[in-house]
């Protein structure tokens, strides 16, 4: 059954719900309010209004679904219509299965992958000789520009090298 809790009023029919939740926001984009504000709920999910001032007229807000552990901006400007606004929240929440089991695929992935590192925990690195050569090569580099920025550093303002 759909329910959406509007400013804690409970509607179960869609365009009611959506004239309810377009008339909040209204109010609130008209007085500017700048805090974070729980317009709604629709399946124990909140809806969140944030607005700001923006220069010294302008005003800026945006409406966000809280889900567990992400926020999930759905635009509902003031144009749209009472139901163009229950549908754009029920196409936030329909992807749910979607989206699980795409979090599923990449943990088991995840476990994949970390069962085919842990037989190499301890083992020496295959290329650890040509890594020593590269890292006393970065040394010597690194004494030479360090020496030539000391050179530099001794001249008189003014003297400059050009590379041939």
């Amino acid at each position: 059954a759909f329910t959406v809790s509007v400013t804690g009023q409970e509607y179960r029919e869609r365009k009611l719900a959506g004239r309810a939740l377009m008339k909040e926001i209204l109010t609130l984009v008209q007085l500017q309010q700048e805090s974070d504000v729980v317009i709604a709920s629709i399946g124990s999910f909140e809806l969140v209004f944030s607005g700001q001032r923006v220069g010294r007229d302008g005003f800026h807000y945006s409406t966000m679904l809280l889900r567990t552990g992400a926020e999930h901006e759905v635009e509902l400007p003031v144009t749209t219509t009472p139901i163009g606004a229950i549908a754009r929240l029920e196409n936030a929440l329909a992807n749910f299965d979607g989206e699980q089991e795409h979090y599923r695929r990449r943990l088991h992935e995840a476990h994949r992958r970390l069962a085919s590192y842990q037989p190499r925990v301890g083992e020496a690195f295959a290329l650890a000789g040509e890594l020593e050569l590269k890292l006393v090569q970065l040394a010597g580099i690194e004494a030479e520009l360090a020496a030539s920025a000391d050179d530099d550093a001794g001249r008189v303002d003014g003297e400059r090298t050009i590379a041939a």
